[in-house]
């Protein structure tokens, strides 16, 4: 009888991925802000709290080695993707009858790329692998804040773009639906930090700011398809 044929997942590999990021929290909250807004902050026509969602697709490639010892398997991985993660946000204030005019404020925080370097632990079953990976993460993140009164009474405006550092871990599943080709499907939390965002107009009350705190924060599904390098990945199991 010939021997039975295993998959083996040692060596480089290489693909593409693309997925869907959403968040179950939301952010975009005030920190501090100059006696000045005290009035507006009070009826709303300055946002305390913005309500600012993560959210939107992505898509890249990923290159990585597996060693697979036995019944284990451990790897490393990195990528890269560019994304638009991240929803406008717009809060309209109607005007009182205490004088203050109406306003409209906008705020958005989004992810405009990302990459991370992570280990990976698995356990092939077969073709198949289950594994959890974790590891650094960064990416660019770009975060404006407005607040317009009308008639012209007061135009504030933030920004911030910056490129953060964190983490990221998950979880997946790979496939080897070939000898060199594998299908995976996977879970990803990403953290890049908190950072404030100042809101500010300087031609009409200059000093006078509003500052935001912004979490960038989301989780992420994604399938990949990768090719295996190297000699065939099915071998003989005496």
């Amino acid at each position: 009888m010939p021997p039975a044929a295993v998959y083996n997942w040692t060596g480089w590999y290489a693909g593409v991925n693309g997925g869907w990021a959403f968040e179950g929290n939301t952010t975009g909250r005030l920190v501090s802000a100059d006696p000045l807004f005290n009035a507006v902050l009070a009826v709303g026509a300055t946002p305390t709290f913005f309500g600012v969602k993560h959210e939107g697709g992505f898509g890249g490639g990923q290159v990585g080695y597996n060693w697979q010892m036995a019944n284990w398997l451990v790897g490393v991985e990195a990528d890269i993707q560019g994304a638009d993660i991240g929803r406008t946000s717009t809060l309209a204030f109607s005007g009182t009858t205490a004088g203050i005019a109406p306003s409209v404020s906008t705020a958005r925080d989004y992810i405009a790329w990302f990459g991370t370097l992570r280990g990976r632990v698995g356990l092939p079953v077969g073709p198949a692998l289950l594994y959890a990976t974790g590891g650094l993460a960064y990416g660019g993140v770009r975060t404006t804040v407005t607040n317009s009164y009308a008639p012209a009474t007061g135009n504030f405006a933030g920004n911030d773009s910056s490129t953060r550092v964190g983490w990221a871990a998950g979880a997946g599943v790979e496939w080897g639906f070939a000898p060199s080709w594998t299908l995976r499907g996977e879970y990803l939390h990403l953290d890049l930090g908190r950072s404030n965002v100042t809101m500010a107009d300087p031609a009409a009350l200059p000093g006078v700011v509003a500052i935001y705190g912004f979490s960038h924060v989301t989780d992420s599904v994604r399938v990949g398809v990768n090719y295996r390098f190297g000699p065939t990945s099915v071998v003989a199991k005496y």
